[in-house]
């Protein structure tokens, strides 16, 4: 009987291991289905799927189905919507990402966009997913995605998060399983409230906002001030935990942003601790907030980029004016105790806009 050779991620890292260590996983061909013929999934929308798996998964290029239809609106190019999604693997039948606990994100997606550049591992995790949620497709509805982790994860089995995918026993030859629910549109939900006289106003298409109008706004007077525009009904935001945002960045005097996401998704960073990946000012306007909310921030240099000019499009002591909804916040995982090595300390220092690369 022939055997399927499984390779570990890691064995992608020590490429120069000898052969006899290379035979990691093996199984029968005759225990291997394809696609959704290898399980069946149950529960209801809304709550963390039930699978019951039949065999051994394989998958190649992505191919999904609609489990429950849902009777929300349907979906249309331009919309961002909400996604929670449970990932698991077709080969160890292990749940490898729910977005439905409490220590993990959900999924932002504009349909009909290009995704995002991954800034953390739930991005990485969710690549899988991408184009899968469509026009047409209404909310409310449960989506299951079947995809080879070649497909969904091959420019990282090469890069530094092989290691990651690997600590999650996911192997270059795995067959995932995605389980979606569509569960509505991500934008602000609560109680409007007025803005103040010094906070700009936000210009939005078809509801999206795509820029900031300062007429008649004052000059800053170099604090830090926040103006809560919708008072979201969701969790507190704490500091160190990962958040989903999306956010437009624009300078009194510039004639269009400098940075913005809502086109691409959701935007997630870690807001507050040693583990800030945006400016100070971010994390300590955002920092307490609810999920739901839409924010304005004025930032003064002193907490974006002080005296350091980033690019063309920010000068050195600039004010930065921020429009941001809060979409979802997740608690930190639970860190191992230390084993003697010293703990990390002080903060990260703001990368150059909210969706680049932190510098150090």
């Amino acid at each position: 009987m022939l055997l399927r050779l499984r390779r570990p991620t890691t064995l992608l890292l020590t490429a120069l291991l000898p052969a006899s260590l290379a035979l990691a996983a093996c199984g029968s061909d005759d225990s291997e289905l394809k696609g959704f013929d290898a399980v069946s999934i149950s529960g209801k929308v809304g709550e963390t799927p039930k699978l019951d798996w039949k065999g051994t998964m394989t998958a190649e290029a992505a191919k999904s189905k609609v489990v429950t239809k849902g009777d929300g609106a349907a979906l249309k190019d331009g919309d961002i919507v909400k996604v929670e999604f449970t990932l698991a693997d077709g080969w160890t039948h292990k749940v490898t990402y729910d977005s439905y606990q409490d220590t993990k994100l959900s999924r932002v997606v504009r349909i009909g966009a290009k995704a995002a550049d991954p800034t953390s591992l739930s991005d990485v995790l969710a690549l899988g997913l991408d184009g899968q949620i469509k026009a047409g497709q209404t909310i409310g509805s449960r989506i299951a995605v079947t995809v080879g982790s070649d497909k969904a994860f091959g420019n990282y089995f090469g890069s530094q998060a092989a290691s990651l995918l690997a600590d999650l026993d996911i192997g270059n030859e795995d067959g995932m399983l995605y389980v979606a629910d569509i569960v509505g549109l991500a934008k602000p939900e609560g109680a409007t409230q007025a803005a103040p006289a010094w906070a700009p106003k936000v210009v939005e298409k078809d509801g999206i906002p795509t820029g900031l109008d300062f007429t008649g706004v004052p000059a800053p007077n170099g604090q830090l001030r926040v103006a809560v525009l919708t008072k979201g009904t969701g969790p507190v935001v704490k500091s160190g935990q990962e958040t989903i945002l999306n956010y437009v960045g624009q300078l009194a005097k510039g004639k269009k942003p400098f940075d913005e996401s809502f086109t691409r998704g959701g935007f997630t960073a870690v807001l507050g601790g040693a583990q800030a990946s945006v400016v100070k000012g971010w994390s300590q306007g955002l920092v307490g907030q609810t999920v739901g909310s839409r924010v304005i921030l004025e930032i003064p240099p002193s907490l974006g980029y002080g005296n350091k000019a980033q690019g063309t499009d920010i000068p050195a002591n600039s004010t930065l004016y921020f429009v941001v909804d809060v979409l979802d916040t997740a608690k930190p995982e639970p860190t191992p105790a230390p084993t003697g090595a010293a703990s990390p300390s002080g903060s990260t220092s703001a990368p150059a806009s909210p969706s680049a690369t932190p510098s150090q």
